[in-house]
């Protein structure tokens, strides 16, 4: 009864947000863990990873035209 169903296209934001926060938030706790380097790698991965797979998916519903 006015259940609001979120949109695969949303649905793959949220993932990409998620895991933009959650790899950042997991190096944050564990900076004593890892060599700075292998941070500073893991931090520009995700940082280039998760805004790469953004873009894929709007490109993906927006040039097949299933946007909603």
């Amino acid at each position: 009864m006015g259940e609001k169903k979120l949109s695969d296209e949303k649905f793959h934001y949220l993932i990409a947000v998620i895991s933009l926060v959650s790899w950042l938030l997991y190096f944050a706790a564990n900076l004593d863990v890892y060599e700075q380097e292998k941070v500073y790698s893991g931090i520009t991965f995700i940082c280039i990873a998760a805004p790469f797979y953004a873009i894929c998916v709007f490109l993906i519903y927006h040039l097949n035209g299933n946007h909603t």
